[in-house]
């Protein structure tokens, strides 16, 4: 299987050589230019050119990778029911999709089916493309979801997500009214030696993590708050607000206060990202369900 780029470096590109623009511009990875060099396989203007030819506005540049090149060509989710996938945003490169709460992201076992993986691998069955999934959503988080639909795609979302190019907002609903109407949680988060599913501030092998938030309402009970993470940590949000004593609503984990059936009432509203080779960023917004509204909220 081949996948083909072609892309014209619009009128506003700064001139620089063609390594730079595939690794620092386009997020390449070292491995995938290195394969792009020895199979002579980027082209700029029709013509192989080495990697520090100088690329100026104009230029077209050709890209052509082939499944060798990638040790997990095809992904192994098996296809399941797409009857009620919701898919935000979708190009020939890459998807947005609204997770519902109560789905997992991807199967764990080798014949595990109901995952969102396993419903895009029905969703694009018929068609050249796969689902890859680049990041994850817990569980019962709903919302804004990227995945990419082949291999090229995995270490250049991997870095704009490392070096924080993607941007993910959360809502959610927490427990209590705050005293300060933003603020940013910046406390160090392992795991517990009673349970290898929890998290909690400063346990075993604590990594730096820091989430910022903004309150939008307040009912006399409970608070709907806007999330950005700074770091990327397991159960990060649900750890950090329970912390502060406002735990996530309808969390079994993490909230004392937990009634069994309730739903976690955490979504992931907008992710913003760049396009794949090219200069134009997206945002895309995942409907607010109706467990969040905070009107039902007394």
């Amino acid at each position: 299987m081949n996948w083909n780029y072609q892309r014209m470096l619009l009128s506003t590109f700064q001139s620089t050589n063609l390594r730079n623009l595939l690794q620092t511009t386009w997020g390449l990875s070292r491995k995938e230019v290195h394969f792009l060099r020895i199979n002579r396989a980027v082209l700029i203007n029709g013509h192989y050119q080495s990697m520090n030819t100088i690329v100026r506005s104009g230029d077209s540049i050709n890209l052509k990778f082939a499944s060798p090149d990638f040790s997990t060509p095809i992904p192994s989710f098996l296809p399941d029911s797409a009857a009620n996938l919701e898919i935000l945003f979708e190009t020939d490169d890459l998807l947005i999709a609204n997770k519902a709460s109560g789905v997992k992201t991807h199967a764990n076992q080798p014949n595990e089916v109901g995952s969102l993986m396993n419903h895009l691998a029905a969703y694009l069955n018929n068609t050249s493309a796969h689902p890859y999934n680049v990041h994850r959503l817990d569980q019962q988080t709903s919302g804004a979801i990227l995945v990419v639909k082949n291999p090229v795609l995995i270490p250049i979302y991997n870095r704009f997500i490392k070096n924080k190019v993607v941007h993910r907002t959360y809502l959610a609903v927490v427990q209590g009214k705050f005293s300060k109407l933003k603020g940013q949680i910046s406390l160090p988060i392992g795991k517990t030696s009673f349970d290898k599913r929890q998290r909690v501030v400063n346990g075993t092998d604590a990594v730096p993590a820091k989430t910022s938030y903004r309150v939008l309402q307040m009912s006399a009970h409970y608070s709907l708050v806007e999330i950005q993470l700074q770091t990327g940590r397991t159960h990060q949000i649900r750890v950090h607000f329970a912390s502060l004593g406002h735990p996530v609503v309808g969390d079994p984990l993490y909230n004392p206060e937990y009634r069994t059936g309730q739903r976690l009432a955490l979504h992931s509203w907008k992710i913003s990202f760049p396009l794949p080779f090219s200069t134009e960023t997206k945002t895309i917004t995942a409907p607010i369900p109706e467990r969040l509204q905070i009107k039902n909220f007394n």
